[in-house]
């Protein structure tokens, strides 16, 4: 029985659902199997030589749900979101997900955009960073790198444990088989207030430093810097501006009272740029 749409974005929709056998909740991504138009662009040489030449091309949106399967179906952390099963039926154009309902929702950091002022307590926001360290150790250390760690991706349990969500542009770190189109992918994904500086910085890259545990590490930062402080570190009018800034100007932390010298000094472990 599906009660409505708890969210949706450009990798799918997600419904909440009650299993009438069970009485259980859970939580349905719906993704399509094919790419929306406006991603069509995007589509490998291959694909495209490949439909050009009266073949079937190999359809990388499809191998991206692929990947994210088969990247939730390793996962069984206590602060990572649990794959329940997945259905995929051949007669149908979509793919659905059944994933654990996290019924907190995701985390709020932040009640006044023009003056931002943090929701959680310091102490609050430490011990959901501690959650999230360890859920993102748990990825690394099975080669997979989430790409888009951020307070919207991290959701509360019943008891208030944190969790980790949304694989949409994860990756197994040693996956040879991404082309280059999905590598350059790779420079976009995600959100780029929490982008890493040398994910800003590339120009053209043709191999994987990019996709490395790094990339987590920074957004660790700030997703921290959020929850601590109400804001993002970084900001601009546009996004080739915020790029800029993120590369070249300096990591300001407020100076606040209740900023401890030692998470201060996390900060700029977090942050560093080379």
């Amino acid at each position: 029985m599906v009660f409505g749409e708890l969210g949706r974005g450009c990798h799918g929709k997600v419904k909440l659902c009650l299993d009438t056998i069970t009485g259980e909740k859970w939580a349905i991504k719906i993704v399509e199997k094919t790419a929306k138009r406006r991603f069509q662009s995007k589509l490998s040489a291959a694909a495209r030589a490949a439909a050009e030449g009266g073949l079937n091309p190999p359809n990388p949106h499809l191998e991206r749900i692929k990947r994210e399967i088969a990247i939730l179906k390793k996962c069984a952390h206590p602060h990572v979101v649990r794959l329940r099963e997945v259905i995929d039926d051949p007669h149908s154009d979509k793919i659905y997900l059944v994933l654990e309902y996290l019924e907190g929702g995701d985390i709020a950091w932040s009640n006044n955009a023009e003056h931002p002022k943090p929701i959680q307590s310091v102490d609050e926001a430490r011990r959901i960073f501690r959650d999230v360290v360890c859920g993102v150790q748990y990825l690394h250390y099975q080669g997979i790198v989430h790409r888009d760690i951020k307070p919207a991706n991290l959701l509360w349990t019943a008891d208030h444990r944190v969790k980790i969500s949304d694989f949409g542009v994860s990756v197994f770190v040693d996956d040879d088989t991404l082309e280059a189109d999905e590598l350059e992918l790779a420079k976009t994904a995600g959100s780029p207030a929490f982008f890493a500086p040398e994910l800003c910085a590339i120009v053209s890259q043709q191999k994987l430093p990019l996709l490395g545990a790094p990339i987590d590490i920074w957004a660790m930062g700030i997703t921290l810097f959020c929850f601590v402080f109400g804001k993002v570190p970084f900001m601009a009018e546009t996004e080739y501006s915020l790029f800029n800034v993120i590369v070249k100007d300096p990591l300001v932390i407020p100076d606040e009272p209740h900023i401890t010298d030692d998470l201060r000094n996390l900060f700029h472990r977090l942050l560093e740029k080379e």
